[in-house]
């Protein structure tokens, strides 16, 4: 067998995450930097009171996310396992589901905007002072919640369907508008806080109508269809771990803000705006890189392609490592940087902050690697784990510690208890994972500390072909003499993998970054086939290179061709 078809680090794995990692880290960063730039017009244009109207009114936007990221992460989970597994007929019913799911929440919330707007600005405690000011602005955000929710669903599903830099722009795009409008409307008309809600709203629409064109295009295997049935329960589950981040936030926001007045009054809850603006920040970051794994991971797990999943978190644990690692030197050399953002001039509050986004910093990598760990825990359907990990590192554990080492340590154990509650939610995490490792392997066949089957893992083989070589028909050969001496695989199989990579020979030219892979799976009796090569030209030889007798599944999967043949 000729090794240099066989790669360490499998280079298209490699090729995908890089694509979808930037992508993903810009369309969550944009969104964090954008809510701040709009509340920055909003105090260049209009007075205080006015900002204070978009706090009373930041918890719609919490519980509109909640909702969109429950049926959104739940139901992209669904829909990448089930394409993983070919099963695009399901996959599809996910994805319509999620989106009627999603369309259905906006409307509710457009009702309540309507008909309750009053009634929820009482709820939200805002003041005689602003009260009308908030209705209105909290009026217009409710009756645009479908607009919200669609663009979060649909920025999603798209990103999983292969095209993350599609749905970057569209987010950009939003961010882009938004501020566009806010400048011409607050600024230029005059129309006060509604103009604000107005531009949201209508940069989300801008986002929904570029991110659509997707559907239009040849890459897209997305169908939408009325459907209802019990995989609602599915998508939850799948999503509640996403949607419970939301409302720890909420809740560690209110509880902190009452902790540190006690402690340090005003100064306090100044300093911590700093600290969770840069968290938010930082986190926007940090759950880009575990966003880049979901499609990936789930697609792999349904395709029982157990190696591709180990290289996709070393990939993602790495680019933790170097990414988080750059940002927490950065914050340890120059923490003055991160209240001068802010505009803090008091050197006292300057020297508290730098104290604190210091102290800070030294949870970003082990953060990450949480956060990266319970992606990977969701995507692959082990909803509950993801759920206890989520509410270790995000309440329990984060509360609990930011009382005890708050109270003993003063501001600076606040700070700390970042850091503590991550390192021991992850040993927690790791105990429980062990404990099901084990036993699971009594009640089954042995499986991995990833929770994979060893067995499957084992009887896959990978031999991956770079175009710049000039050897494919070496290439098919070595993929043949596997097969055929491989007794758990039967004769068509071998055929029809060998006719099908025949039909790719005229598209492997010379040609940078362009890659075959041929994976086989003794254990399930099948053969995967990736390839990122232009098939145009070749279409109908594709449909009928499968012909002696094998089940064939072809379509494009995360961005890439792919053939499964069993």
């Amino acid at each position: 067998m000729n090794g240099s078809y066989r790669y360490k680090h499998n280079p298209i794995v490699r090729n995908i995450f890089l694509a979808m990692l930037a992508p993903t880290i810009l369309m969550n960063l944009t969104t964090a930097i954008g809510s701040m730039a709009d509340t920055v017009i909003i105090g260049h244009y209009l007075d205080d009171l006015s900002l204070s109207v978009v706090t009373f009114a930041t918890p719609i936007f919490m519980v509109i996310n909640t909702v969109a990221a429950l049926f959104a992460v739940g139901g992209c989970i669904a829909m990448s396992i089930d394409s993983g597994k070919g099963a695009k007929e399901t996959a599809n019913h996910a994805f319509s589901l999620s989106i009627e799911l999603l369309a259905a929440v906006g409307i509710i919330f457009l009702l309540a905007g309507i008909f309750a707007s009053g009634t929820i600005t009482h709820w939200l405690g805002a003041g005689e002072d602003v009260f009308e000011s908030t209705r209105q602005y909290s009026q217009i955000i409710l009756c645009g919640a479908p607009v919200f929710t669609l663009n979060i669903g649909l920025a999603f599903f798209v990103r999983n369907d292969g095209r993350p830099t599609l749905s970057m722009v569209g987010m950009f795009s939003s961010i882009v508008v938004d501020i566009i409008l806010n400048f011409v409307f607050v600024g230029h008309m005059g129309m006060g806080i509604p103009g604000a809600a107005y531009s949201t709203v209508l940069g989300q629409l801008v986002s929904i109508l570029i991110i659509c064109t997707h559907f239009f295009s040849g890459k897209n295997t997305l169908k939408f269809h009325i459907t209802f049935d019990k995989t609602v329960w599915r998508i939850v589950q799948n999503g509640a771990s996403s949607a419970l981040h939301f409302v720890y936030q909420f809740l560690t926001i209110l509880i902190i803000n009452h902790l540190l007045s006690r402690l340090a009054g005003t100064n306090g809850v100044v300093i911590y705006t700093v600290v969770f603006n840069l968290s938010t920040v930082s986190l926007s970051v940090f759950e880009g890189i575990s966003q880049t794994i979901q499609p990936m991971v789930s697609n792999y797990y349904g395709e029982k392609s157990f190696r591709n999943i180990r290289e996709t978190l070393r990939l993602a644990v790495v680019s933790a490592i170097i990414i988080c690692g750059a940002v927490t030197l950065a914050l340890e050399l120059f923490p003055e940087i991160v209240p001068a953002l802010f505009g803090i001039e008091d050197a006292v509050l300057i020297c508290d902050s730098a104290a604190a986004v210091r102290i800070f910093a030294t949870s970003m990598i082990i953060m990450t690697i949480n956060v990266v760990i319970g992606y990977y825990l969701q995507s692959t359907e082990r909803n509950f784990m993801a759920a206890v990990l989520i509410s270790l590192r995000c309440f329990v554990l984060f509360l609990g510690a930011t009382l005890v080492l708050g109270m003993c340590f003063g501001m600076n154990g606040v700070w700390a208890a970042y850091t503590v509650a991550e390192v021991l939610a992850f040993l927690i995490i790791l105990i429980m994972v062990r404990v099901k490792q084990k036993a699971l392997s009594r009640k089954d066949s042995a499986v991995n500390f990833l929770l994979l089957d060893c067995a499957t893992e084992q009887a896959i083989s990978g031999y991956t072909y770079d175009c710049c070589e000039n050897n494919f028909a070496e290439y098919v050969a070595a993929v043949a003499n596997h097969l055929s001496n491989d007794e758990t695989l039967g004769e068509a199989l071998c055929k029809d993998t060998v006719s099908y990579l025949s039909k790719l020979a005229d598209c492997c030219v010379a040609q940078k970054g362009k890659f075959v892979e041929v994976e086989i799976n003794s254990r399930e009796g099948k053969v995967i086939i990736r390839d990122n090569l232009n098939h145009t030209v070749i279409a109908e030889g594709l449909r009928s290179a499968v012909q002696y007798g094998s089940t064939a599944d072809y379509g494009p999967v995360l961005g890439w061709n792919r053939m499964c043949i069993g």
